[in-house]
């Protein structure tokens, strides 16, 4: 039987795999809902490759198999690129990095750069005389977005720099797992992963929309005018000397150390707090790099070394949809119980109804279920669809019935019934979480307990429990004492601060960060702001707040008017609660030590447990606490198992003070 495949079948393939490659590209860049692997899209990219190679006749003019993938769109100005901006080799395994670094280093044992691979979005800079003059995203790696207006308010990227130096400078926008987790909570938990949420942003048309977004930026690559340097390594020291940040984990080392190197990488991506999937490994000489070129779609002198993603295979039981606080309505697989990373699995999240039509994940479907950068796991690949009909999202809430609303922004379906039981009790829930409220005993299956009995319906009935206790107390599982252990949480959340209270509420878009930007800028009493709110100007107030885009404006001034959550929280306030930032009298007492001072915070303590209590001991002597170890920081505040910030903050130089050294400052 001959081999030799039939022209028009091969001719058939390629126009297929470039339709797919392009489909992809779009999920991938424009979308920013991929629905399969890197690996997989790699697969089909150099299936096509190969053909076009054995079969030129048959090559279209403008194939996806010689350009990276775009992700421009038509809202921005479009800006040529003057250096180039091309994506990456991938190898997916110690052996693929090793055949790779022989191959171009001609049997020398060349000095090569590694450098975390961060799952974000590229974003180019250009420096004039010091002065950053635009910012663009890849786009097709010749013309980008012109972003410069989003750009400017990330605050990790300098304006001008420390001295007059044209450059231009590719990096990387992203965003910290805490920061996403934060943001998340906030919004109500509408995206899926902290890449989404980044490339999103950066399209944002509102300036003040992605300023109140938790972004960052570093750079990986630079490219100096008249730049007499002769390595990469030295490129890197010499923008963060301008002012530009640099990853501190970036490393130099010899081709022969290379394997042993990558795994101490790989021994430390999970502690990262940041999403890496990979390394970059560059040749750090530039003279060779200049010898070696570039192919149509990547540098010669570089490849991106891909982590294994923790990737478990089990089939799908059922896919069930439930609505939370905000009326979001999330899609979920079960699963027939899978170990993976450590734990067993029996729930994946399927982030939306066009994730599992792109997926075309089906009751019974055999799939891939992955960790990879998610805070839950993930399905990442039908295997095998099985025999089951294609899902159909249901076009009503699971809870109450109603018409489910489309949000356009954010690819959702939701619950706009104010009255649907499950967004009552989950804003219950909410309000009494560790981070919120902070009601001892009153977990999840409690509050279900007390909603489903007619205990409580509302905020304000927790506050008026006290009058059931004896109806309680004989319910199966309860009894006098747990009833007492609940009633005395209640009894001491009204003391917590207005910086917790209000975020509690469950409020769209009104959490912590919201609630923190109100009270730096006078607003520390809920009547101030519920003023604020009614006044005729207070959209123009509001945006004017460094952090409070049109959107979050919006959503203050709608809900703290509407005449329902007022007369919530005029019951809250007569319960006791504190609707008044009593940090200044409280504190006025205590000496301001860490005035101008910037903590992180990590590890366990003996003595603050949550460790947020030495975070309260920081601020109330001035001081601010910021989430992660940066050449800003002048403080870790370190425990048992600090972890990879200890090690950030010695390599920067930061002071470093262990529990017992803090409780001494605190009592001098």
């Amino acid at each position: 039987m001959s081999g030799k495949k039939d022209p028009q079948e091969v001719q058939k393939r390629m126009r297929f795999l470039e339709k797919e490659i392009r489909k992809h590209q779009k999920l991938y860049y424009i979308e920013n809902k991929p629905v399969i692997t890197d690996r997989q899209f790699d697969l089909l990219l150099e299936e096509l490759q190969k053909l076009e190679t054995k079969h030129p006749e048959f090559k279209s003019k403008n194939s996806p198999g010689e350009s990276v993938g775009s992700d421009l769109n038509t809202t921005f100005p479009k800006y040529k690129h003057t250096i180039p901006v091309l994506s990456l080799t991938n190898s997916y395994s110690i052996e693929e990095a090793l055949e790779w670094a022989e191959k171009v280093s001609g049997g020398m044992d060349l000095h090569v750069d590694l450098q975390w691979k961060v799952d974000g979005a590229t974003l180019v800079l250009y420096y004039k005389d010091g002065i950053l003059e635009r910012a663009v995203t890849r786009g097709t790696g010749q013309i980008g977005d012109d972003v410069t207006a989003n750009a400017l308010t990330i605050k990790s990227i300098p304006h001008t720099l420390k001295e007059k130096a044209t450059l231009a400078v590719r990096g990387e926008a992203y965003m910290t797992y805490e920061d996403f987790e934060s943001f998340n909570e906030q919004w109500g938990s509408i995206y899926a992963n902290p890449r989404n949420l980044t490339s999103g942003s950066l399209k944002q048309k509102n300036t003040e929309d992605v300023a109140a977004r938790p972004i960052r930026w570093v750079a990986f690559d630079a490219f100096i005018k008249n730049n007499p340097l002769k390595k990469d390594s030295e490129v890197l020291r010499e923008i963060e000397s301008l002012g530009i940040p640099v990853f501190a984990d970036n490393r130099v080392v010899k081709i022969s150390q290379l394997k042993e190197v990558i795994s101490e990488y790989e021994n430390k991506r999970d502690a990262s707090p940041i999403p890496v999937d990979g390394l970059v490994i560059k040749v750090d000489d530039l003279s060779i790099r200049e010898d070696q070129g570039y192919t149509a779609h990547s540098p010669r002198w570089a490849v991106a070394y891909k982590f294994e993603p923790e990737i478990a295979e089990t089939e799908v039981e059922e896919i069930e949809v439930f609505v939370g606080r905000t009326g979001r309505v999330t899609p979920r697989a079960r699963l027939k119980p899978v170990k993976l990373a450590g734990t067993t699995v029996t729930y994946a999240t399927l982030h939306n109804a066009d994730f599992i039509k792109n997926l075309d994940v089906r009751i019974h479907s055999l799939v891939k279920v992955s960790k990879r950068g998610e805070i839950i796991p993930a399905v990442e690949e039908v295997i095998d669809q099985g025999s089951e009909q294609p899902y159909v999202f249901p076009k009503k809430c699971p809870s109450c019935s109603s018409k489910l609303v489309r949000d356009e922004d954010a690819a959702d379906w939701m619950c706009v019934n104010a009255l649907c039981e499950e967004k009552i009790i989950n804003r219950l829930i909410f309000f009494c979480q560790r981070k919120q409220m902070d009601l001892s005993g009153m977990g999840e299956k409690v509050v279900r307990f007390l909603y489903e009995n007619k205990f409580i319906s509302s905020l304000p009935d927790i506050y008026r429990l006290d009058q059931k206790a004896e109806e309680l107390s004989e319910k199966e599982g309860f009894g006098k004492k747990s009833v007492e252990i609940i009633l005395r949480g209640i009894e001491k959340s009204k003391a917590r601060e207005f910086r917790y209270v209000l975020p509690s509420l469950g409020l769209r878009e009104i959490g912590p960060s919201t609630t923190e930007i109100l009270i730096s800028n006078g607003y520390s009493s809920l009547d101030s702001i519920l003023s604020l709110a009614k006044s005729d100007d207070a959209e123009v107030k509001l945006t004017e707040m460094d952090g409070i885009g049109p959107r979050t404006a919006m959503a203050v001034i709608e809900q703290l008017t509407d005449k329902k959550i007022t007369n919530e929280i005029n019951e809250l306030k007569k319960a006791g609660l504190q609707f008044e930032s009593q940090e200044t009298d409280a504190h006025s007492d205590l000496p301001q030590i860490f005035i101008g001072q910037s903590w992180c915070v990590t590890g366990s303590f003996e003595n603050f447990k949550p460790r947020d209590l030495a975070m309260e001991e920081i601020k109330k002597r001035g001081g601010k606490v910021v989430s992660s170890v940066t050449s800003k920081t002048t403080h870790l505040l370190a425990g048992e198992a600090a972890g990879s910030k200890l090690e950030k903050a010695k390599k920067l130089n930061v002071a470093v003070i262990n529990e017992q050294e803090f409780i001494k400052l605190l009592v001098e």
